[in-house]
């Protein structure tokens, strides 16, 4: 479900965002703005966490242009 270049990029903008409060901290004065982003991105690691188990092994980062025999149409779950 995690690989390890997601892994290190989620690193990184935890890195990123340590770095703006040290060092920018007016970046982050309005956190009401801060609190809204970070509800955006729980959301979307959400959103993507369930994909990812309703697909199960039919889900892959490979973009497909052709159709496989082997392949289902997944329509439960977050697909639905």
């Amino acid at each position: 479900m995690i690989i390890r270049q997601y892994t290190i990029a989620m690193a990184f903008s935890m890195f990123e965002y340590y770095i703006e409060v040290a060092f920018l901290p007016e970046l982050k004065a309005q956190w009401w703005i801060t609190n809204v982003g970070l509800l955006m991105v729980v959301t979307g690691e959400a959103i993507r966490k369930a994909a990812i188990l309703t697909a199960g092994s039919a889900f892959t980062h490979i973009i497909r242009v052709d159709h496989d025999d082997h392949h289902d149409l997944i329509i439960r779950g977050i697909y639905r």
